[in-house]
Parts: C-alpha cells; sequence; structure tokens
C-alpha cells in the first residue's frame, strides 16, 4: 500500500473545500440571479452577458481553486513515486555493481 504525504492530503482536503464551496456560491448565484429575473427588474434576453458574468465572477474562481489544488496534489504523488522509483534503481544498480565485484 503506497503512502500519500501529508501536503497531497491537504491539498486534496482543500480542493474538496473549494469545491463543496463553488456548489454552494453556484446555488446562491442562481437564487439570486433568479430572484432579479423573477421581480421583472432584469430580462435574461439581452442581458445574457450580465447572467453570464454574474456566475463566472462568483462561482467559476473557486471550481478553477479546486481543480488547481487538486492537480498540485496529484503532481506530489507522482513526483513522489518518480523518486521513490530512482532511488530503488539506483539502490539495485549500485547493489548489483558490488555484486560483481
Amino acid at each position: 500500500m503506497r503512502r500519500v504525504s501529508y501536503l497531497s492530503a491537504i491539498l486534496f482536503v482543500i480542493s474538496a473545500w473549494f469545491t463543496i464551496f463553488f456548489f454552494w456560491n453556484f446555488i446562491e448565484s442562481n437564487e439570486h440571479v433568479r430572484g432579479v429575473l423573477g421581480t421583472g427588474n432584469m430580462t435574461f434576453r439581452g442581458n445574457e452577458f450580465e447572467v453570464v458574468n454574474y456566475y463566472m465572477a462568483h462561482s467559476a474562481p473557486y471550481a478553477f481553486y479546486a481543480l488547481m489544488t487538486g492537480i498540485m496534489g496529484w503532481v506530489i504523488i507522482r513526483l513522489r513515486h518518480r523518486r521513490l522509483t530512482e532511488i530503488i534503481n539506483i539502490t539495485n544498480r549500485i547493489e548489483s555493481e558490488t555484486d560483481a565485484d
């Protein structure tokens, strides 16, 4: 069983937190836009940019943060695995050289 580094685990937890916050903020943004459109203060037709911009400004950054912290955690796992593989290969090569002598 491979162990996951503490830093990767922390990054995955932060990524999950950002994901939860993204969904919560998206739902809140949806309720706000629905309320504004429902009162008749604004119509969707002709204001598509403003509606999409509201979602992008309030929800999209958290999706980006979640994605980036998750990728950073994955990269750390891959680098750690690569480093361990290189150490094992070097150790095996040194052992084979000493056995040949």
